[in-house]
């Protein structure tokens, strides 16, 4: 089974994690580099954030002369297979970019720093931050990074199709039917342009409709799936919806055309996407846009994800590399991070930046956002059953099962994974 299979690999990797931390040995002491200063090393993968991680870098050496800190960038697509390599290895980076999706992974390999002694000797105020963030960078009790950005989705719009159809525009008292019958009236079949896109995505589409509905993905003890549960079939129903009615692309037309690529071409009215998109779809010519909040059944529930630093468990750098890190989460480095609009800063009161960075659309919607915000998907069997919960959303996406029997479905399969893991 393919389950079993993920299980051994990650059994297996920690092994190696496990041998190979325990090759790497430290002092406990910093270590100087050629010109005496204390060396660490920052490891990310956005390109697009990289200027704004060397500008709070240099503001963190201009006040910490006796420190040296070097920005690497590896693509995503490279990153965790080079982290992965360089945790078994025993030479990882002395601070790192750390996703909830994999923190379960490299905790259980012992390749993270607990921070839970150094926040507490410091006096570190976790308070700043959004709690269920903190929470998705925490595993056994152990905080394991220090929270840094806020990804929420929202729902964006093309003015130009909305003013021809004359539909008003989307705002916050938005609800499914007004969304769904929006749709309807955006969809224009002769000019092959779609009301709405609904992919079979999770993060971007079906995740925020489950937290819409009042829903979760788990029982509050987190051992058994509620994808069956009738708030959750009724969201994942809901959204197929517009593709059933011709009101988006089916699947198969999305294995052709991203959801992207229709948005940003004019074919698509609306689609639901990250704070992280907004760079992207401005910089597009003649694309006329705005951003509202997602509409609401139970709640506008959205995703909120954010990405956070960690210091490796065996860094030979830990005073400096924990004194790095507490100024990259402080206010000061939040709000060199906002300015640069490459995402939102998670400490509090450091937002405005990034939403005077987009004045041509309401950003603040973004903002806004991660006070309705979950990241309860970010469990420790996640990586088990991803993949099924991939494949059978596109099942029931593309309507070769119904929504009740794929969720009930999935919901076993997950628990089988969850069960199994005791």
């Amino acid at each position: 089974m393919k389950t079993r299979r993920t299980r051994i690999l990650a059994i297996f990797f920690t092994i190696l994690l496990a041998v190979g931390l325990a090759g790497c040995g430290s002092s406990g002491s910093d270590k100087a580099s050629s010109s005496g200063k204390n060396e660490i090393t920052l490891a990310l993968w956005d390109a697009n954030q990289k200027p704004a991680m060397e500008e709070m870098s240099k503001a963190f050496m201009k006040e910490n002369p006796d420190i040296k800190v070097n920005v690497e960038l590896t693509p995503w697509d490279q990153y965790w297979t080079k982290l992965q390599a360089a945790a078994t290895g025993g030479n990882m980076a002395d601070v790192f970019w750390m996703s909830p999706e994999q923190i379960f992974t490299y905790a259980q390999g012992d390749a993270l720093l607990d921070l839970n002694d150094k926040i507490k000797a410091d006096k570190f105020d976790m308070t700043k931050y959004p709690e269920n963030l903190v929470d998705a960078l925490k595993v056994d009790d152990k905080q394991l990074a220090i929270p840094k950005d806020n990804s929420t989705v929202a729902l964006w719009y093309n003015k130009d199709l909305f003013d021809k159809a004359g539909v008003s525009y989307p705002d916050d008292t938005w609800t499914w039917d007004t969304w769904m019958d929006a749709a309807k009236k955006l969809t224009d079949k002769k000019a092959g342009v779609y009301g709405m896109l609904a992919p079979n995505n999770g993060q971007n589409f079906i995740y925020n409709l489950i937290y819409q509905n009042g829903s979760d993905f788990f029982t509050e003890d987190g051992k058994k799936s509620l994808y069956d549960s009738p708030k959750t079939i009724e969201a994942v129903e809901y959204g197929t919806e517009f593709i059933k009615k011709g009101y988006s692309p089916s699947i198969a037309d999305f294995s052709n055309t991203t959801p992207d690529q229709y948005f940003e071409s004019g074919k698509a009215a609306m689609v639901t996407a990250g704070s992280w998109m907004n760079s992207e779809y401005l910089s597009i010519d003649g694309l006329n846009v705005g951003v509202a909040p997602m509409p609401k059944k139970a709640d506008h529930g959205t995703i909120s994800a954010g990405m956070g630093y960690s210091i490796a468990a065996k860094t030979k750098n830990p005073d400096a590399a924990w004194k790095f890190v507490q100024y990259m989460g402080g206010k000061d480095a939040n709000l060199i991070q906002s300015k640069s609009g490459a995402a939102i800063s998670a400490y509090d009161g450091t937002q405005q930046p990034y939403v005077d960075k987009f004045p041509t659309i309401d950003a603040q919607v973004f903002v806004d956002a991660a006070k309705y915000g979950h990241s309860s998907y970010m469990v420790p069997s996640r990586a088990d059953w991803l993949s099924m919960e991939e494949d059978m959303m596109i099942n029931i996406f593309s309507g070769q099962i119904s929504a009740k029997k794929g969720c009930t479905e999935l919901a076993k399969q997950i628990n089988d994974v969850i069960a199994n893991q005791k």
